[in-house]
C-alpha cells in the first residue's frame, strides 16, 4: 500500500513539474514576444515601417564609427503639401507608404527622418553609393498611388553626400541637406555635395533648418 502511495505521489509530482515548466515556457514566450514588439516599435516608424529618425541616425553613427565607406542621401518629396491639399491626408499617407515600399526593395538601409523626408544609408564605395542613391530617387519617382480613383505620381529630390574620413554625423547630414536644397533650386532630381554648393537656406514657410546631434 505504501509503495503504491509513493508511486502515485511521484507521478503527481512529475505531472506538476511538467505543468509548471510548460506554464513558465508560455510566460517566457509571451514576455519575449512583447519585448520584441516593444523594441520594434521603439525603432520603427509607425506609418511606413522604416527605421525611425532616432534609429536611422544611430545606424549611420555606427557606420561612421566603424570607419566604413558611407554614402547617404536625403530624399525629400516635391510638392507633398499639394498631395494633402488636393487629395486628402489619406493620399499623403499612401504616398509615404509607397515611397517606403520602394526603398525597402533596394539594397540599402533607409529610415524616415520625419514628415516627407527619408534618409538612405549605404556602406559602399562612392561610385556604388551614388548608384544606390540614383536608384532610390528613381524608384520613388517612378511610383504612383491611387487617390479616390485618380492616379497621383510621386516625385522626390535627393541630396547625396559621401563621408570623408573623420567627418561627424551632423556635418555629413548638413552636406546632404545642402545638396538636396541645391537640387530643389535647379530642378534636378538629384545632386551630390561638393564644396561650391551654397549653404542650406534660411528657414522659410516650406522648410526649416534641422539640427543633428551626436
Amino acid at each position: 500500500m505504501l509503495v503504491y502511495t509513493l508511486a502515485t505521489f511521484n507521478v503527481a509530482l512529475t505531472l506538476a513539474v511538467l505543468l509548471l515548466a510548460r506554464h513558465q515556457h508560455r510566460v517566457l514566450t509571451t514576455l519575449h514576444t512583447r519585448l520584441t514588439i516593444a523594441e520594434y516599435r521603439a525603432s520603427h516608424d509607425d506609418l511606413t515601417g522604416l527605421l525611425n529618425r532616432r534609429a536611422i541616425l544611430a545606424h549611420l553613427q555606427t557606420q561612421l564609427d566603424a570607419s566604413r565607406p558611407v554614402t547617404i542621401a536625403v530624399l525629400d518629396f516635391d510638392d507633398f503639401k499639394a498631395i494633402n491639399d488636393n487629395h486628402g491626408h489619406d493620399a499623403g499617407d499612401k504616398a509615404l507608404i509607397e515611397a517606403a515600399r520602394q526603398l525597402k526593395a533596394l539594397p540599402m538601409t533607409a529610415g524616415r527622418l520625419g514628415g516627407d523626408e527619408f534618409l538612405m544609408v549605404t556602406t559602399a564605395d562612392p561610385r556604388t553609393g551614388s548608384a544606390h542613391a540614383v536608384a532610390a530617387q528613381a524608384a520613388i519617382a517612378s511610383a504612383c498611388i491611387d487617390a479616390a480613383g485618380r492616379t497621383v505620381r510621386l516625385a522626390v529630390t535627393a541630396g547625396v553626400a559621401h563621408a570623408p574620413a573623420g567627418i561627424s554625423l551632423p556635418d555629413l547630414m548638413r552636406r546632404a541637406d545642402r545638396a538636396m536644397y541645391a537640387a530643389k533650386r535647379t530642378g534636378e532630381p538629384l545632386q551630390t555635395y561638393h564644396d561650391e554648393i551654397p549653404d542650406v537656406p534660411a528657414p522659410g514657410p516650406q522648410h526649416h533648418r534641422r539640427t543633428y546631434r551626436r
